[in-house]
């Protein structure tokens, strides 16, 4: 177990090696125990000007990690990618702060696929999902031939938090902080949702390494593209991998809990929920899960 840790450990050197990106990440910080990527990623921000930047933090271990509405986030040493992304994205309006949740959700989807057999999905509005098997034994076929295989069912291997300073024009700066389940994942009793890891749901060992720089590249190509205005490929892309639409959903909001079906999503952003009596909702923020 210690040889594997060792070959798979994250250096910043090993990380930039012939990485071939144009813009991010401009520096990268590794760190053994951190309390938290996104708190040492606000510390960089404040001391640091944009000519340094952007910044990647990874951790093997944080004991103050956090996910989405103050939740823990722990990990193993060694079984999970902790990191945070530091950017001075002064282009992006305030209210358009989400394509970057957009944007991480997107490429670690990309990356994933690149480097696994697994297709991967995304659950409203910033879980990604991996498909952990079937959800059901084969059915007869209606005509009596081959057997039907069920639908996979879906867990949670990564969630993403997302934190912004507000400026006048723009965005000050922003901190993107993603947790990975790589080699392990929480066990049911204390996980919200089902869980999985990537190693676990692929059938197969897969390295941190390889994934962290796969997830660059294509973090790269769309940071890329969104920094010169094409907003619009990055949501069809974003839309296209949402498994909540289409589903019956229970959406817990800041206003209370709405029930009905996920019909889609806004230009914002925003799940739009059609409820039994046929009101619609616009939920700009709310924890969903399936009825």
């Amino acid at each position: 177990m210690f040889m594997e840790l060792e070959m798979d450990r994250l250096t910043p050197e090993a990380i930039l090696r012939d990485l071939g990106t144009t813009i991010l990440p401009g520096n990268v910080q590794c760190y053994d125990t951190v309390g938290s990527t996104m708190d040492l990623a606000r510390e960089w921000l404040s001391t640091h000007t944009e000519e340094r930047g952007p910044l990647l933090i990874t951790a093997e271990v944080q004991t103050s990690g956090r996910g989405r509405l103050g939740r823990r986030w722990e990990a193993p040493i060694g079984t999970a990618l902790l990191t945070s992304l530091a950017l001075r994205p002064s282009w992006l309006a305030p209210e358009r702060g989400v394509t970057l949740v957009w944007m991480v959700a997107v490429a670690l989807c990309e990356a994933i696929e690149a480097i696994t057999t697994l297709q991967a999905a995304l659950k409203w509005p910033n879980d990604v999902l991996l498909p952990v098997g079937a959800s059901a034994p084969p059915a007869p076929d209606d005509d009596g031939g081959e057997p039907r295989v069920q639908p996979p069912g879906w867990a949670k291997t990564a969630g993403i938090l997302l934190e912004v300073g507000l400026g006048k024009q723009g965005l000050n700066w922003a901190i993107i902080g993603c947790g990975v389940n790589v080699s392990a994942a929480p066990p049911p009793e204390v996980s919200r949702y089902p869980a999985t890891s990537i190693t676990a749901a692929a059938g197969a060992p897969v390295a941190r390494l390889e994934l962290l720089r796969a997830f660059l590249r294509r973090l790269d190509y769309w940071y890329s593209r969104l920094s010169t205005g094409d907003e619009a490929a990055l949501f069809v892309a974003w839309r296209t991998r949402l498994l909540t639409l289409g589903q019956e959903v229970r959406v817990e909001t800041p206003d209370g809990l709405v029930t009905g079906h996920a019909e889609d999503v806004d230009e914002t952003g925003a799940l739009i929920v059609r409820d039994d009596a046929g009101n619609l909702h616009v939920i700009a923020t709310g924890d969903v899960g399936l009825t």
